[in-house]
């Protein structure tokens, strides 16, 4: 691992890239600041199109979080799955309330969507292992981001235990560097995942909670701000500089307040 996150306070986390020019300008601005770390979730392939050349432009370090029982494949992600297969294309709140509830309760709604469904087979073009290791060579670190992209605190101590094995073994057959390093899939933890992670030898883990970090982050709670590519500038300065997420729970408690 080359990174160390203890100098790293704003790591930001990314998911999918247009072809716009506005993560161009990002990278621009974080190009020469040391205190800044790029982080992907999930793998999608925008990042290998559109992301990676950039980042391969101004020699800027990132790191992917990918799911393995995807790449090579042209399974979909299961939230995209549950959109498409859904009456009415499905609404947000019920893809949270999948999230909250136990992990076998979330794969049988998901398969009986499926089996209801006379659409035809979703499918969406993944990352292939040939990808995975140009970028590892091009200073990527493809990191581990869980086999399936479960929440991980509505996993029992089998299902965590089995998403990590596979995942290990996926890293070790394929020579790729990052398995230590894990992103929470949606930011979701808790104390047996935690020790399910210790237990396999990770490192550092990542949240998705939108807050800076401060000095000695504990390493399995590592904080990150949320972006996307085409997070407007003022709005990006404003997120780096640590105000955003400062304010922004005030200003959500403000308006539960009004509502």
């Amino acid at each position: 691992m080359n990174f160390d996150f203890s100098l790293k306070s704003k790591i930001l986390a990314y998911h999918k890239f247009s072809a716009k020019n506005e993560f161009n300008k990002h990278l621009k601005l974080i190009s020469n600041r040391t205190d800044v770390l790029i982080t992907v979730d999930d793998g999608d392939m925008s990042f290998y199109d559109n992301a990676f050349p950039l980042l391969k432009k101004y020699n800027i370090p990132s790191i992917l979080f990918i799911i393995p029982s995807l790449i090579d494949t042209d399974k979909p992600f299961w939230w995209d799955e549950y959109f498409y297969y859904s009456d009415n294309q499905g609404n947000n709140n019920e893809l949270n309330w999948l999230k909250s509830i136990p992990n076998k309760d979330r794969l049988s709604f998901l398969e009986t969507l499926k089996q209801n469904s006379d659409k035809p087979v979703y499918k969406k073009k993944q990352l292939t292992i040939d990808q995975l290791l140009e970028m590892q060579d091009n200073g990527v670190i493809i990191a581990n981001h869980s086999y399936t992209h479960p929440m991980v605190d509505q996993c029992t101590e089998d299902e965590l235990r089995e998403e990590l094995s596979k995942t290990k073994d996926f890293f070790d057959r394929n020579k790729l560097n990052g398995f230590e390093t894990f992103a929470y899939p949606n930011g979701n933890f808790n104390e047996l995942a935690e020790s399910i992670l210790k237990e396999f030898g990770i490192k550092y883990a990542f949240l998705f909670d939108h807050k800076v970090n401060g000095k000695n982050p504990d390493p399995l709670r590592i904080s990150r701000l949320s972006v996307n590519d085409s997070t407007p500038m003022t709005k990006f300065k404003f997120i780096l500089s640590g105000w955003h997420s400062k304010l922004l729970p005030l200003i959500k408690a403000g308006h539960k307040l009004l509502n």
